[in-house]
């Protein structure tokens, strides 16, 4: 009986013990999100600009994003459909989303009119002071829903 006992304790701790690193695991939404930050994802930035020379393998943990000040994604590049996954880089001072045109004078727009759906959690990142928003389809008010913030839309 006694031994029987012990065998659910260990089983609960090593339970409790699962848990809790599964909690601080990143488990990305969008696949493109992801492969986005595994691709540019250097120090304490996420640039379309740095790439890195192989993609970021293996476990991304919640708390390497936290550090992270700089988050930039380019939508021609990466197809991102939902930025819900931005919720992760609590720490950013500046999120910087766009569709780069492939030669000078394209005006074109990323016509996926959901990929900003999810626009009001990046409201939750604590220290945001720039929201930078080019050539994506835009159906709120952003600078409205985001007054603390320098917003520039183009």
């Amino acid at each position: 009986m006694m031994k029987k006992r012990r065998i659910q304790i260990v089983i609960i701790v090593m339970l409790a013990i699962c848990i809790y690193i599964m909690n601080q695991i990143v488990f990305f939404k969008d696949r493109e999100f992801e492969r986005a930050v595994r691709d540019t994802l250097i120090s304490s930035r996420v640039s379309m600009v740095d790439r890195r020379e192989k993609e970021l393998g293996g476990i991304i943990w919640k708390k390497d994003l936290e550090r992270v000040q700089f988050v930039s994604i380019n939508f021609r590049e990466y197809k991102v459909k939902n930025i819900e996954d931005i919720k992760y880089f609590k720490n950013a001072k500046t999120v910087w989303f766009s569709y780069i045109s492939s030669y000078d004078g394209d005006e074109s727009i990323y016509e996926d009119e959901h990929a900003l759906d999810n626009i009001y959690i990046i409201k939750k990142l604590r220290y945001l002071e720039n929201l930078h928003l080019y050539h994506l389809k835009i159906n709120e008010d952003i600078e409205d829903m985001f007054p603390d913030v320098n917003v520039s839309i183009e």
